[in-house]
């Protein structure tokens, strides 16, 4: 059975709807429904008129449901909620019919697909760069935010790849991972046998 895969991005300041409109539209993306619900157990689903409405909600303690369509993909959508300070975006696609990323590491069958993902990612950041935090993608994420990024994660679960911005200092060897850098990113992919992403610098 075909599972999510989910792009995690923290960012301090809510996204331009332009910006987010705009990306949509690159990777012919539409938008379905807009919805707020008061929590994770789905109570209080109420339709929103647009996404400038968001903002309200997610100051209401509310999370933002985004459902999407995309003609090569079965199902995906954008869950955006507040965290603390931060406002934490999940985009996620069902992996049905990608029976390569239906999995837990990155392979040389599915590190294409990673690839295209970190090159959306840097795009956003070659328009601002501090549109985002810290991102996290893998299958069925589970973040726990905390300011202490060893913490977050040791605490986050299923994560594949890390990304910070290039100034944060990470003191300690994290294990697991294999720290990479691209265009003034740094890259926590986890280890597996195979190595991916060539011209990398280690």
């Amino acid at each position: 059975m075909a599972i999510a895969l989910d792009i995690n991005f923290l960012s301090k300041e809510l996204i331009d709807i332009e910006i987010i409109e705009n990306l949509l539209k690159q990777y012919s993306v539409k938008i379905v429904s807009i919805n707020s619900i008061d929590n994770w157990m789905w109570d209080n689903e109420k339709e929103i008129a647009s996404l400038m409405q968001i903002g309200k909600v997610l100051n209401n303690c509310q999370i933002a449901i985004i459902k999407l369509r995309q003609p090569l993909m079965k199902d995906l959508g954008i869950f955006i909620e507040k965290v603390e300070n931060f406002y934490l975006y999940t985009v996620w696609m069902n992996t049905e019919g990608y029976p390569m990323l239906d999995c837990d590491a990155i392979t040389l069958e599915n590190c294409k697909y990673f690839e295209n993902i970190f090159a959306a990612l840097l795009k956003m950041k070659e328009n601002n760069t501090n549109i985002f935090e810290v991102a996290a993608i893998g299958l069925e994420t589970d973040i726990h935010y905390s300011k202490d990024i060893l913490d977050m994660i040791q605490k986050s679960k299923n994560v594949l790849v890390w990304i910070f911005n290039q100034d944060v200092e990470l003191n300690q060897k994290m294990a697991g991972y294999e720290i990479k850098r691209i265009n003034g990113i740094k890259i926590l992919e986890k280890i597996k046998h195979e190595k991916t992403f060539q011209g990398m610098e280690r």
